[in-house]
């Protein structure tokens, strides 16, 4: 019997992931452990879950002194899981444990709970009563008061939880998550005699099957772009040698058929796959249409599903009986038997970019897998990333929309000389106003939360900044409050100026809080929905939002970027940009390319029903290469610029981006880290590939500096990175600085 073993903890804090601890095989155990089995060991007070890494002790240690494993699970993860994790450690560089954690099937990250009653509300008022309008009125149903129990009146926030309860009753968890209300609004509903509550046996999530789906609905017909794009991806995909493919087609061009057809060709040869989505919520018409078509064969994975059901969707990929994964980004990890494809549905987005550790993208991830066993990686996007556009070796088009729908008209509004005090146009308003008119509906973006992004003092000039952060707070009206969405700090809106104390505050520039109340203006309060991270705060509530939107004539969709993402409402036949210029100078080398990504996006979601589509972009800069490509539907001819700018200025897809940002509470301790590693750097890097060391916004009182390489031999780059950061650690981590390294990065603030 061997007498030590190497184990990693599957623990969260980073400073405990990157080394094994050695434990000792109990005496009296009936077997060996095995590399890459899952184990409990004692780790401190807890007791937690941890992964079999080597056999034998790390050193010479004393065996008494080990403390013994708990248990074997008999669970080993499969050696691609383990060659995975060691991939997110090399190329992210990465701390072994949190690779571990993020390929380690949830699952198995600890023991399953035992089945366990709810809390559950049903209605109690009989058919045919009625519910007091509000704490001063009556019961209006028509019914003998003498026939029912008296009850105390609702207030306005009581009565519309009541009357969206659903009739069969739900559990108090979901009614409050769906409905974003807390347990004591169901509580006084209960006490008053309109609910009672009871325990019962938790139910199945609804979201995972599909109400009208009994049989899988028929193929559509393809066209003879979406039928010529099959057969190229058909003859990749059976080549059987790793192929890395896009799909480029314009919005509303039907990918999702192609999609599962392919999908349809790999489960018929009994192969696996991966369908990725940038967001669950925001993606559901996909996630549907998968689920639909395969039925029990799909599984969907996603941190917003419920726990029990998440667990077993786990396990039912793991066990082999379900080949197809639906996901958000970290069901890359997914471990699909025999995978012999993965699709990445709308590859532009920022989210499949991890910002925690592992700081991951699942588009890398992906294509990483494929390579490993062979088989297809597609992407599909109507507005594709420069990188996908380069990396792929079959690029296939999609320029025309299945119903023969053409593409919305699109017109320019120069903001430079719009008229009116609004953040409207009068030309954006009076088309609003007629589509409303017409009993149609429309889609208005403003990438922008709050009222207003800052407030501002006239006489001295300053701005509110948030307490913790070197960030202006944002103002949100309807509450009197403003709010740092950075750590969450919030205050009471100040009336004058909290630096000077001369001046009222001037508001700066309106978000969507705003937007919406002129909107009122134009379309009744219930036919206004609004889409943003401030007013949708769970999947429940997103689906609520877009349901309602999609089933209301006339009516207007106001949001940030969230209205851009896939969704397909077939009676939209206005969109709205009310500043496209938003993102457009952030410090940012993708600025030009995300801002030609939203328009093209959110104008898309025009026309896709028998009317005709119409988009106004709002802009102060009309002539922007970007804007006015994205606005004249020439993608082609904004790459090849976008190609030339990357390439002269040498960032990727011509370089590989490796990001390092060092924090803490000491201004100068943090500066002089990040001057101790730029010194290392300039040894071994030529001066175009190093740049800062630069300062940061504090951020929740801690400053911040970074630097960044950019090199074209990533190997190399990675190799200087964990020998500067190794002579680093000693001297400023006990200072209590942090660094952080993100390889690929996305975003640089």
């Amino acid at each position: 019997m061997i007498p030590a073993v190497q184990v990693i903890p599957l623990l969260r804090p980073r400073s405990l992931q990157s080394r094994a601890f050695d434990y000792r095989v109990p005496e009296g155990a009936e077997r060996e452990p095995l590399v890459g089995e899952l184990v409990t060991v004692p780790f401190g007070r807890r007791r937690v879950r941890g992964v079999v890494t080597a056999i034998g002790a790390s050193g010479e240690v004393a065996f008494a002194r080990l403390a013994p494993l708990d248990s074997m699970s008999g669970v080993v993860l499969p050696p691609e899981l383990l060659d995975l994790a060691g991939f997110l450690s090399e190329h992210y560089l990465a701390p072994a444990g949190a690779s571990l954690r993020a390929v380690t099937p949830v699952h198995l990250l600890k023991e399953p709970a035992p089945e366990r009653e709810v809390s559950w509300v049903e209605p109690v008022l009989s058919e045919g009563s009625a519910v007091p309008e509000d704490a001063n009125g009556t019961d209006s149903g028509g019914r003998d008061p003498e026939a029912e129990p008296e009850r105390a009146a609702l207030t306005p926030r009581q009565r519309e939880v009541f009357e969206q309860l659903l009739p069969e009753g739900e559990p108090v968890a979901e009614l409050t998550r769906r409905l974003g209300t807390t347990r004591a609004v169901v509580a006084a509903l209960v006490e008053k005699g309109y609910l009672r509550q009871l325990l019962r046996a938790p139910r199945e999530s609804a979201d995972l099957e599909p109400e009208d789906a009994l049989e899988p609905p028929p193929p559509l017909a393809l066209t003879q772009e979406q039928a010529a794009a099959l057969t190229r991806l058909t003859e990749a995909l059976e080549e059987g040698e790793a192929s890395r493919a896009l799909l480029w087609g314009v919005t509303g061009s039907g990918k999702t058929e192609v999609y599962l057809r392919l999908l349809e060709l790999v489960l018929g040869q009994d192969g696996g796959a991966i369908v990725l989505v940038p967001e669950i919520a925001l993606t559901l018409q996909t996630v549907n249409r998968v689920r639909e078509r395969f039925g029990d064969q799909v599984a969907v994975l996603h941190s917003a599903l419920p726990e029990g059901r998440r667990l077993k969707e786990s396990a039912r990929v793991f066990s082999g009986e379900a080949r197809v994964v639906v996901g958000a980004r970290s069901a890359v990890f997914a471990p699909v038997r025999d995978l012999r494809m993965i699709i990445v549905d709308e590859a532009h987005d920022a989210s499949y970019k991890q910002e925690e550790e592992p700081r991951y993208d699942a588009r890398t991830v992906a294509w990483w897998r494929i390579r490993q066993g062979g088989g297809l990686h597609l992407e599909g996007s109507a507005t594709p990333r420069l990188e996908s556009l380069h990396d792929s070796r079959l690029v296939l088009r999609l320029k025309e929309r299945p119903t023969g729908q053409k593409l919305p008209q699109v017109e320019v509004i120069d903001l430079r000389s719009r008229g009116g005090r609004g953040v409207l146009s009068p030309a954006a308003s009076e088309a609003l106003r007629d589509v409303m008119r017409r009993g149609e509906q429309a889609i208005v973006l403003l990438n922008r939360r709050g009222y207003a992004s800052f407030l501002r003092c006239p006489s001295c000039g300053e701005v509110v900044l948030c307490p913790r952060c070197e960030i202006s707070l944002t103002y949100f009206r309807r509450e009197g409050v403003v709010r740092c969405h950075h750590c969450g700090h919030g205050a009471e809106a100040p009336e004058l100026c909290p630096s000077c104390g001369r001046a009222a505050l001037e508001r700066g520039s309106p978000g969507t809080e705003r937007l919406s109340d002129e909107l009122l203006q134009i379309v009744p309060r219930n036919g206004l929905f609004r889409l943003d991270s401030d007013t949708v705060t769970s999947t429940g509530r997103v689906q609520e939002v877009l349901e309602g939107f999609a089933g209301t004539r006339p009516s207007l969709l106001v949001g940030t970027q969230m209205v851009a993402k896939g969704h397909d409402f077939p009676g939209v036949t206005l969109v709205v940009v009310a500043d496209s210029d938003t993102a457009l100078y952030l410090p940012d080398f993708r600025a030009g390319e995300r801002t030609f990504q939203l328009l093209a996006q959110v104008a898309g979601r025009a026309g896709r029903g028998k009317n005709p589509g119409r988009v106004l972009v709002q802009t102060w800069n009309p002539e922007v290469g970007c804007i006015r490509m994205a606005l004249d539907q020439r993608g082609e001819a904004f790459y090849r610029e976008e190609s030339a700018i990357r390439r002269r200025l040498g960032y990727p897809p011509y370089a590989e981006l490796i990001r390092i940002l060092l924090s803490g509470k000491d201004e100068k301790q943090v500066r002089a880290g990040a001057v101790y590693l730029f010194e290392r750097f300039t040894k071994y890097l030529a001066d175009d590939e190093l740049l800062g060391p630069a300062r940061l916004p504090v951020i929740r009182r801690r400053s911040r500096w970074h630097l960044l390489l950019r090199v074209e031999d990533s190997e190399r780059g990675r190799h200087l990175v964990e020998r500067a950061l190794a002579q680093l650690r000693g001297p400023y981590l006990r200072r209590g600085i942090d660094v952080m390294v993100d390889v690929e990065p996305q975003s640089f603030g």
